[in-house]
């Protein structure tokens, strides 16, 4: 089954462009920073449910903002830059 589009939310960082994606299915949420359409890192956060749980109910959950904003956060924070950066 492909991945949906629940949400996008767009915010500007240093003057660039991203996108906050979360795309679901039936046991998986996965929340990704994206760039001109590209992930603009190599970071997820991913939430898997189990099939006894409607996705849909845990799609309403506040905590999906919070992941947005850690998402964000992940950006402005450069935390992939940051992890990469070995000397």
């Amino acid at each position: 089954m492909a991945m949906i589009l629940y949400k996008k939310v767009s915010f500007s960082f240093e003057e660039k462009d991203y996108d906050i994606k979360v795309f679901y299915d039936d046991k998986t949420i996965n929340i990704v920073a994206f760039r001109n359409n590209y992930p603009a890192n190599g970071l997820r956060h991913q939430i898997k449910i189990s099939k006894s749980i409607p996705i849909e109910e845990i799609l309403k959950q506040k905590v999906i903002n919070e992941l947005i904003e850690i998402c964000k956060k992940d950006i402005s924070e450069k935390r992939w830059e940051r992890l990469t950066a070995i000397k």
